[in-house]
């Protein structure tokens, strides 16, 4: 929870206001089905939860075809990324 306390801080912080009440949130699963059948998709996937999460989203509605076009999604969100200073 901390860390989707900290994106949403992030987010208000460069005005984009979430509105999302943190108090009383429980953590459960989004899916109780496998959707990985690899060793190292999973930091890839737990990003896709995350902004399914940030999108007030239940579920990322991704199959695991589509990992590879949001790994680039992220590659190419990094890099658009101003240098730090």
């Amino acid at each position: 929870m901390r860390l989707i306390a900290r994106l949403v801080i992030l987010a208000k912080k460069h005005n984009h206001d979430i509105p999302t009440d943190l108090q009383g949130w429980v953590a459960q699963p989004l899916n109780i089905h496998r959707l990985q059948n690899n060793s190292y998709d999973c930091g890839v996937w737990v990003l896709a939860a995350l902004s399914a999460v940030l999108r007030g989203r239940h579920v990322t509605g991704l199959r695991e075809d589509d990992i590879v076009h949001m790994r680039h999604y992220l590659f190419t969100l990094t890099l658009s990324l101003p240098p730090a200073v």
